[in-house]
């Protein structure tokens, strides 16, 4: 069952994630690094007093908004711009920061609900 909060933070990283494009589509050459980090790590942080495999299964499908577009993004040509990655070019980049985005996003998720008591 997906909650009100699931939602909302997948909400939230689909709106990043057509954000993304538009500016993609707008500058092809540029790369906007912070987009995959942002669209990832954007759900789970969104879903507050959840357990947390509904955290797990947040980072998860923001991860999956993030790569999708992504793909979509270099399959169309908007991905030319530079990496900050030795290897590879933005395709690549976005594959990482993804990863870094969701995995972020978990944590900072997770760590929000310990208790300073």
């Amino acid at each position: 069952m997906i909650t009100s909060q699931l939602r909302s933070g997948l909400t939230l990283a689909t709106l990043l994630a057509m954000v993304w494009a538009v500016a993609a589509a707008i500058r092809p050459t540029s790369t906007f690094h912070l987009a995959p980090i942002l669209i990832a790590g954007a759900a789970p942080v969104a879903v507050r007093q959840v357990r947390i495999k509904g955290k797990f299964l947040a980072a998860a499908l923001g991860g999956a908004i993030s790569l999708t577009t992504a793909t979509v993004l270099s399959a169309a040509g908007m991905l030319q711009g530079p990496s900050l990655l030795p290897a590879g070019g933005a395709f690549a980049e976005a594959v990482v920061f993804t990863a870094m985005g969701a995995a972020g996003g978990f944590v900072a998720s997770a760590l929000s609900d310990v208790d300073d008591g």
